[in-house]
């Protein structure tokens, strides 16, 4: 089987920029081996930026924006493809597929119709392009019931799963996000889920008590020189969804920016300081991770290793943190197995590009909670021959092992 090149590309709710990676893979489903030829980070203008976090705010929003804000997001989304393959030198009709994750704006798993919404125009990608883009991947998990995340399951299971020992693979984004592998490579057998907030909860008390003038605490160097309000602490962590059993996905809303800014009213009638509303923000997100892997691991402890990944592992007090609760259990950035931390969702969200190519399920209903695996992500075809070429594969598919497999 010849290797094929795709690019996934990934915009994370810090709305810091685009991430792009550039893929050769060989194998089909289950079978294929990834390696990363190039990846790279577009950051946002600070205008585009602003539109994210309005869209993704609590106020109402104007349509005539959010309808600009897509197609300039596509226009961003494009020009990371490209400039990602140019970096490579490579030539970008050769790729395969892009795969485009978009940039979530709302994602509301709870109520009587769960919906989601991520923003940048596929239509765009494939224009400016030439190549065939996948995107919208979590719809269909939701219209099968799952909670629409985690999303690359799948993908972290084939990348990063392990005969002899269960891992975690931890995403220190905007949300913890948490991915359980077994040591026995059973797909039935992964589990996930979001413990809590994480980065989209730091940086909103810092852009908003800065009035904007700083948009995240880089390193922790603001949370360590505060000191822990245990009486906050233990009341957030008694907030009813870190009770709530998997599977399960965090509204955004319940830990966004309204509630952010109602804490900063309360500090202000305390005295409390940024630096303690920081120190207690970061034990609570390592607290929500540490007490959802004793609570909700199906092995009933903990795992021998977890994996890092996101823009938190450079946070050290909540490294500190992590480790401290987790005592021995080894804590590796992806960087040593292969895949760079700061990439790993650009890099999963390729391996997904390539199972929906493959014509194989990438939900993983044991870890969203869908009714049974789908087939994850819509098409917009690029140029004639590309799709031409991207039919043929398919076509040219024997019947491959599906997620219930296994």
């Amino acid at each position: 089987m010849p290797s094929r090149w795709i690019i996934g590309l990934t915009s994370g709710s810090s709305a810091d920029g685009v991430d792009a990676a550039l893929l050769e893979i060989e194998g089909v489903g289950l079978n294929l081996k990834v390696r990363l030829a190039q990846a790279l980070h577009q950051p946002y203008g600070a205008e585009l930026r602003d539109m994210l976090v309005r869209a993704s705010g609590p106020e109402p929003n104007d349509s005539r924006e959010i309808c600009l804000l897509h197609r300039l997001l596509g226009e961003t989304f494009a020009a990371a493809a490209r400039q990602v393959a140019d970096r490579a030198s490579f030539t970008l009709h050769k790729t395969q597929c892009i795969g485009c994750a978009g940039h979530t704006v709302r994602h509301d798993p709870e109520g009587r119709f769960p919906s989601t919404l991520a923003l940048g125009m596929a239509a765009i990608v494939a224009e400016r392009t030439g190549i065939t883009t996948v995107h919208d991947f979590r719809s269909r998990d939701m219209a099968a019931g799952g909670q629409g995340a985690p999303l690359v399951a799948l993908a972290d299971f084939l990348l990063f799963r392990h005969l002899h020992e269960s891992r975690v693979s931890l995403h220190l984004g905007g949300l913890a996000r948490l991915v359980f592998l077994p040591r026995s490579s059973r797909v039935q057998e992964i589990q996930g889920f979001e413990a809590g907030p994480c980065n989209m909860l730091l940086d909103a008390f810092i852009r908003q008590a800065t009035g904007g003038r700083e948009g995240f605490d880089p390193g922790g160097k603001h949370a360590v020189q505060g000191r822990c309000l245990e009486p906050m602490l233990q009341r957030w962590l008694g907030h009813p969804y870190l009770l709530r059993r998997p599977p399960k996905s965090l509204p955004r809303h319940l830990f966004g920016e309204e509630f952010v800014a109602q804490v900063l009213r309360q500090a202000r009638q305390e005295n409390w300081s940024l630096h303690d509303l920081l120190c207690t923000a970061t034990h609570f997100v390592a607290s929500c991770i540490t007490d959802s892997m004793r609570r909700y691991l199906p092995s009933g402890r903990l795992p021998d290793r977890v994996l890092l990944t996101g823009g938190g592992i450079r946070n050290g007090l909540l490294l500190h943190l992590l480790q401290q609760q987790l005592g021995a259990v080894p804590l590796d950035p992806t960087d040593v197995h292969g895949v760079p931390a700061d990439f790993r969702k650009a890099v999963a969200i390729g391996v997904l590009t390539a199972l929906c190519v493959d014509g194989v399920p990438a939900n993983v209903p044991s870890a969203t909670g869908a009714a049974g695996s789908r087939l994850l992500g819509a098409w917009t075809p690029g140029s004639p021959s590309n799709w031409a070429r991207c039919l043929a594969w398919m076509a040219a598919q024997s019947v491959l092992p599906t997620a219930n497999d296994g």
